[in-house]
């Protein structure tokens, strides 16, 4: 077994503001990608892309983006993925102690490139924790331990990951 850990569950689950509570309370240095909603009047009109170190932005998918792939009502924006997915996985610090991944989802697997990423940290001695959709379950939760937030108690599942965190 590996030190990854994986979200997963439901939509508006909590699965990243897991990873945000759990990124403010224990002290570990981590790097990598976040996918916060973008909202317009109360509205998740897409999502951002938000390097950890440096807290640059950029644009994932947005019902605005007029090329790339269509996932739901967003268009994923190719170019900043590839962009942030180099940014932000491709040069990991030694100093780095976890990196986190928010999300491995489809709008972020359209980029072979993301991919490749993702399957090489994955497989580095460097823990991941990452949310993970529903949908890639299969595919990645044997490599790692995984949490799912539609049949686990959210509380639960925060204290065991910490726990998790604290032996490395």
């Amino acid at each position: 077994m590996t030190n990854n850990i994986f979200i997963t569950g439901p939509p508006r689950s909590g699965k990243s503001t897991l990873i945000g509570e759990i990124l403010e309370e224990i002290n570990l240095n981590a790097e990598g990608l976040r996918t916060p909603d973008i909202r317009e009047d109360g509205q998740r009109k897409g999502f951002k892309l938000v390097d950890i170190n440096s807290g640059e932005e950029g644009i994932l998918a947005h019902v605005n983006v007029k090329e790339g792939p269509k996932v739901s009502r967003y268009r994923v924006d190719m170019n900043d993925l590839k962009k942030f997915t180099e940014k932000s996985l491709d040069n990991i610090s030694q100093e780095c102690d976890i990196v986190v991944i928010d999300e491995i989802g489809t709008m972020e697997l359209y980029s072979d490139y993301f991919v490749k990423k993702v399957e090489e940290l994955l497989e580095a001695n460097r823990p991941v924790m990452a949310v993970l959709h529903r949908n890639q379950v299969k595919k990645y939760g044997e490599k790692g331990e995984l949490f799912d937030l539609g049949k686990e108690d959210y509380e639960s599942a925060k204290k065991r990951i910490k726990e998790i965190l604290r032996e490395l």
